[in-house]
């Protein structure tokens, strides 16, 4: 899909948000995130001087995110999402998605930070109160490793995670 098809616009959810110009088939690519890859350090430093959100960064790998660019930033969380992150980046549709519809995938899936870490840079580990009012809203965004089990082994197994969420946490 080009992201021609895709805007920016006011969201139902939390302030913006992506929608898709057309129809989406459930499996096809939405998009491949963008932005600027920093480690940990960087990231921790550009919330630290209020240059970012703690919200921005997408984890790509352990200890490594991109600083998304406008677009991708504007993707919203929900708790029933109708996408999903494959790869490092890439976004895919988790059902089919209706032209208009907004587009969402569950934040939780590509979060594994490290705590320690983290809290030796002077920082504590993002969450965020989810107001996406889906009938199996959990109420908070945390780590993967918070999710409910049944969650977790149901995204491990359908491989509806990042690479790095997989071998953190998938056991053949």
């Amino acid at each position: 899909m080009d992201e021609n098809n895709l805007e920016i616009r006011k969201s139902s959810v939390s302030g913006k948000g992506v929608f898709t110009k057309r129809p989406i088939k459930k499996g096809e690519r939405i998009c491949f995130m963008k932005g600027k890859i920093c480690t940990i350090n960087q990231m921790s430093a550009l919330v630290d001087c209020d240059l970012e959100e703690g919200s921005d960064p997408l984890g790509i790998d352990d200890e490594l995110y991109m600083d998304l660019d406008e677009l991708h930033r504007s993707i919203n969380h929900c708790c029933n999402p109708n996408s999903f992150l494959r790869g490092k980046n890439e976004l895919i549709a988790l059902r089919d998605i209706e032209k208009g519809e907004e587009i969402f995938y569950d934040y939780s899936t590509t979060m594994n930070d490290n705590k320690e870490k983290i809290e030796k840079l002077g920082g504590e580990l993002w969450t965020m109160e989810c107001k996406c009012n889906s009938e199996n809203c959990r109420g908070i965004v945390s780590q993967f490793k918070d999710l409910p089990k049944n969650l977790q082994n149901y995204y491990l197994k359908n491989k509806f995670v990042p690479n790095f969420i997989l071998k953190a946490f998938y056991k053949n």
